[in-house]
């Protein structure tokens, strides 16, 4: 009834393109980068600070009371990388799919009109800052010693 509605007053849809992909995928490609940058900043932070810091002071063996600390954080890490390439991937993939929902140029760069294509663009970039973000903490982690 919409539809008939708008093309009566001759009025276009506004994102022609919204049911090109599923509503979940789009929400996923937004949200899966910052929530895998949550969990990996927590439980990472909960692992190494049991490992260390048992009760009040810290443990002098360091890391002998715990030795899974060191490859549950870096698993920890190298999931939430993959996750945020993935939600990358994926708002990429939507935006390539929906990138012709409005016919409009600005030269070398186009437009993000459109909710559809808006969303996508803005979960690709989200995507790869928190993937930037996961990796420096990832260098971190690395340089820095555990219970240091």
């Amino acid at each position: 009834m919409a539809k008939s509605i708008l093309t009566s007053y001759g009025v276009e849809r506004p994102a022609p393109f919204a049911g090109a992909v599923p509503k979940w995928l789009l929400f996923a490609a937004l949200l899966a980068a910052p929530i895998a940058w949550f969990i990996e900043v927590c439980a990472g932070y909960g692992l190494a600070s049991q490992a260390c810091f048992p009760r009040e002071q810290p443990i002098a063996t360091g890391l002998k009371i715990s030795p899974q600390v060191w490859p549950g954080s870096l698993a920890l890490i190298i999931g939430a990388l993959v996750i945020a390439l993935a939600a990358s991937a994926a708002a990429f993939w939507i935006w390539s799919r929906t990138r012709q929902e409005v016919a409009t140029s600005y030269g070398l760069i186009e437009g993000a009109e459109g909710r559809t294509r808006f969303l996508a663009v803005w979960g690709f970039w989200i995507g790869i800052w928190f993937f930037l973000q996961i990796l420096f903490g990832a260098i971190g982690f690395l340089a820095v010693s555990a219970c240091g």
